[in-house]
């Protein structure tokens, strides 16, 4: 087997990646441990689908998720050998499901949100790419998700309507699957299936991503069981990035704070250098004064040399 390499957008908030989509086949290869050469990508424009993920094995370019799945199956590596008919059955109906009640409120979510997109997915996928192709990219995704609102919802005409049955079916759904789960360690059995990375990808950002209006988020982080899954896959396959962030982080306020203790302090500080330069100045001039410096000064007036000094001037003038 020819070495597998793995373009994915950036990660971001303790995640290996900001995009559903990557996050689905990074953690399906965790989950079977294949060996994998992981990259982040400042420029899809050059992938053969214009977007990311894309897996290269040899001359085989793949970025569907499925297809994944399928070519790293005829390679004997899979999650799903220990699925009986019914649990695959059930697994690709739930997927169905997710993709057309929870997919919708997750692209409305980061896309079409207006707030969320200025404030948060705008500028990350921004930084996440190189010039000038930051310009165009969040626009253009902005724009697909836009189109696919409306030809899901297009007979509402008020925005908050069409976020209300949005976000309602998303709850729903979400419901169904911690319903699902209950207090499994995984979806289905006590090993990861591609249903679970599937799951992972979609509730992940929602869970770290700090979304300003948080509405389908706190849906997600209100329900115990499904959090604690994400947290579980996240701590045994990306420790890595979660501790990297987490000492990013830690650093990041340390300096925040010493940095508000130097502002809180500054009043302070600037009063005790005024004060320290007042006493020097009143020392100095009564040192002066002791040795008789201003004396000596008034001496010097009346000497020769001084005098000279100003009768030149008036001489040059």
């Amino acid at each position: 087997m020819a070495s597998i390499e793995l373009d994915i957008w950036r990660g971001e908030w303790g995640l290996a990646s900001i995009d559903l989509e990557c996050l689905k086949v990074l953690t399906y290869m965790k989950f079977i441990g294949v060996p994998v050469r992981v990259r982040e990508a400042t420029n899809p424009f050059f992938t053969p689908k214009g977007r990311l993920p894309v897996m290269k094995d040899g001359r085989k370019l793949l970025s569907n998720f499925e297809e994944v799945v399928e070519h790293l199956k005829s390679l004997h590596y899979s999650t799903d050998v220990h699925l009986n008919t019914k649990q695959a059955a059930e697994a690709s109906a739930f997927t169905q499901y997710l993709r057309e009640k929870l997919y919708p409120a997750y692209q409305y979510a980061w896309w079409v949100d207006e707030k969320n997109y200025c404030d948060l997915t705008r500028p990350t996928y921004a930084k996440a790419l190189c010039i000038p192709f930051n310009f165009y990219y969040p626009s253009h995704y902005q724009n697909a998700a836009k189109e696919m609102v409306d030809a899901l919802y297009g007979e509402h005409t008020d925005l908050r309507e069409i976020e209300r049955t949005i976000y309602n079916e998303a709850e729903k759904c979400l419901k169904t699957l911690s319903d699902r789960l209950g207090e499994s360690e995984y979806f289905f059995g006590n090993r990861p299936s591609s249903f679970d990375a599937t799951v992972f990808a979609y509730l992940a950002p929602l869970v770290k991503a700090p979304f300003p209006n948080s509405t389908l988020a706190n849906h997600v982080k209100g329900i115990a069981n499904l959090t604690r899954f994400v947290a579980r896959i996240n701590q045994k396959n990306f420790r890595h990035v979660t501790d990297e962030y987490n000492r990013l982080n830690s650093k990041k306020q340390s300096t925040g704070t010493q940095s508000e203790r130097e502002a809180a302090n500054f009043p302070n500080q600037t009063r005790n250098k005024i004060l320290a330069a007042l006493f020097a100045a009143v020392a100095m001039t009564g040192y002066a004064v002791a040795n008789g410096m201003f004396q000596d000064f008034k001496e010097f007036e009346n000497t020769r040399e001084y005098n000279d000094m100003f009768e030149n001037d008036e001489d040059d003038n």
